[in-house]
């Protein structure tokens, strides 16, 4: 992909880590070194990180403990963490960019976060930083991804870096699930039921299906829309309704950004979902009536009642304690699923999940700092020209429904570590465009 020359573009550094680790011979050396850590954190987002053997899914041995209750993952990443400071301490330019507008309400949601920690020390829980673990990884990450990408050219090889991996990770996926090495769900083979690497394809989806409509030439139209029916027919075929959802609502928002040629993409997801419902026959039908919440007994809406329930305990300890909530490191006991759970630590609704475990002011600078970012990318996505406004456009979409879909049965997108990778590197290489301006003439694609 190459961007036309615009004149509201500054003149950047083409990469401050190529002063780091060497001159301008050396950009071999930083590519290499780039894809090398890109790839090693890529990587991560599809080893799941909990046990799910009912689904043909085990927890990977990375994550477990080694030393102090760290795990060998997180020792990784506190290193790779920990050169990157280091590097970035070394420099004499400004390498990281924060958008000011998400600074207050991101440094009160990490004082709520230590009010919890407090709260539930007093109120004896343990183990208080298994819930923001994820979290205070994915803060630390975005020294790294801040370090490799600082501008648009780092942007461009950031995206072929991702789509690359992923392109290949579907491969994989495709080549196990017709081999019959693949998971199954309420009896259904599917590609895999890992959440957070589904959610890493909804992401792939979106964001191919925005860079084909701007695409230069055929072949790389070819590319993207190859990589974009891919990930929306895997997507599909995974049977989980979050990531249907997810992947509904990102395309709705794309769909109504996007200014033309909108016909030819609702052809291609059209396709996609033709496909999908041709090779899952009745089950997906049964599937797509099971997001009726009022049906409880059917086929594939037996967990129905589960998830209203769980809900409903984690609310009666909110009514109990409105102001403060439980604490960090505190569980709840359950009553209406106690037949399979008798006590929780984690809600599958996000704003109940942080109001639960941080307190009333918690869910409120939970609530500012997203809505804030998702109003800075969607002005991102307006008014800048190029690749930045192509990837703040699939940024502003996926993490737009990923939000709306927190707010109904999913946990918030910080419980596993493998999603705030994966959201660290999005914010991130939305952030990089900071440095760019407005633009003040149109721009053609690729």
């Amino acid at each position: 992909m190459t961007t036309a020359p615009c004149p509201a573009i500054p003149s950047f550094q083409s990469s401050y880590a190529s002063e780091v680790i060497g001159d301008a011979t050396a950009k071999w050396a930083v590519r290499f070194w780039r894809g090398l850590v890109f790839y090693l954190l890529f990587s991560i987002i599809f080893l799941p990180e909990f046990l799910r053997d009912d689904y043909g899914a085990d927890a990977s041995f990375v994550y477990n403990k080694v030393a102090a209750g760290f795990r060998m993952v997180d020792v990784v990443l506190l290193a790779l963490v920990s050169i990157h400071l280091m590097a970035v301490a070394c420099t004499r330019r400004r390498v990281l960019h924060f958008p000011r507008a998400l600074a207050i309400p991101g440094v009160g949601f990490l004082t709520c976060i230590a009010t919890g920690i407090c709260y539930g020390h007093i109120r004896g829980g343990t183990n208080f930083f298994f819930d923001w673990r994820a979290l205070a990884l994915g803060i630390g990450l975005y020294f790294v991804w801040a370090f490799w990408i600082q501008s648009s050219a780092d942007l461009h090889s950031a995206v072929r870096l991702f789509a690359t991996y992923m392109a290949v990770r579907i491969v994989i996926l495709y080549a196990l699930y017709l081999s019959g090495h693949s998971a199954t769900l309420l009896g259904v083979p599917i590609p895999t039921f890992d959440g957070p690497a589904l959610s890493a394809i909804v992401f792939t989806a979106l964001m191919a299906l925005r860079y084909y409509e701007n695409a230069g030439n055929r072949p790389q139209k070819f590319l993207w829309m190859g990589l974009s029916t891919s990930a929306y027919l895997i997507v599909l075929l995974c049977f989980r309704r979050t990531y249907w959802l997810e992947l509904a609502i990102g395309t709705v928002i794309l769909l109504l950004l996007q200014r033309h040629r909108r016909l030819r993409a609702c052809i291609l997801v059209g396709a996609m979902i033709c496909l999908s419902a041709a090779i899952l026959g009745q089950h997906f039908s049964a599937r797509v009536q099971s997001f009726d919440f009022a049906q409880t007994d059917g086929e594939f809406s037996a967990d129905n009642s589960d998830h209203w329930f769980d809900l409903l305990d984690a609310w009666d300890q909110v009514r109990q304690s409105p102001v403060m909530g439980i604490g960090v490191g505190t569980a709840y006991s359950t009553w209406r699923i106690r037949s399979w759970k008798n006590e929780s630590v984690m809600v599958h609704n996000a704003p109940i999940h942080v109001w639960l475990k941080y307190g009333v002011a918690g869910l409120g600078c939970y609530l500012w700092f997203h809505i804030a970012a998702l109003r800075w990318l969607y002005k991102r996505s307006q008014c800048l020209p190029g690749e930045a406004a192509l990837f703040s456009c699939a940024a502003f979409a996926y993490l737009t429904a990923q939000f709306l879909v927190t707010l109904g049965f999913a946990p918030w997108p910080y419980s596993e570590l493998q999603l705030t990778i994966l959201i660290s590197f999005i914010l991130t290489a939305a952030f990089a465009t900071s440095r760019l301006r407005p633009a003040t003439t149109s721009w053609q694609g690729e």
